[in-house]
């Protein structure tokens, strides 16, 4: 399996949402596209259908965005417990309910600082929505919540994919 990135942060590149009504895909296609980017293996992508451009980011970049979203405030138990939760949801939510409190609590904190760095990358990394500048706070926008959080969750999986790895780039 190859690694690929792009090797400048100079360059933007276009993305579509696989759950907007103007793509059509399969779960395979929808996987395919989101490991490469390529919108060639989506099934169709309508004419209505949003285009995000997106830049990638460099090291100092994504950490300024971590930074940003508190990375040094963040809780280190939180941290341990979202690393250690179970990955099915019924189990993770009968693992979550037996938590004491502050454990609980700590285990919040982190979730949200980890939805404060996708916010603070996509902030970083958007260009532009259909060709006009887009800002964060129009992506808060999008209803139903539903949709806000796969377009946030599948930006910040594309912004990933093609961000830098390392001062050099490969």
């Amino acid at each position: 399996m190859a690694i690929n990135f792009l090797t400048s942060t100079n360059t933007t590149f276009d993305v579509v949402v696989t759950a907007d009504i103007s793509v059509t895909c399969t779960d395979d296609q929808r996987t395919q596209y989101l490991s490469t980017g390529d919108m060639s293996v989506l099934e169709d992508v309508g004419e209505k259908a949003t285009v995000f451009t997106l830049r990638p980011l460099g090291p100092a970049e994504r950490e300024q965005a971590e930074i940003r979203a508190g990375a040094y405030s963040r809780s280190e138990l939180g941290r341990l417990l979202w690393v250690e939760a179970p990955n099915d949801p019924r189990e993770k939510a009968r693992w979550h309910h037996k938590l004491p409190i502050d454990e609980r609590e700590a285990f919040a904190d982190y979730e949200a600082y980890i939805s404060r760095v996708y916010l603070e990358m996509i902030r970083e990394s958007l260009v532009s929505i259909d060709g006009q500048p887009g800002t964060i706070e129009m992506i808060q926008q999008i209803r139903p919540d539903g949709m806000r959080v796969t377009t946030i969750t599948e930006l910040v999986l594309h912004i990933q994919r093609a961000s830098l790895v390392g001062d050099e780039g490969k």
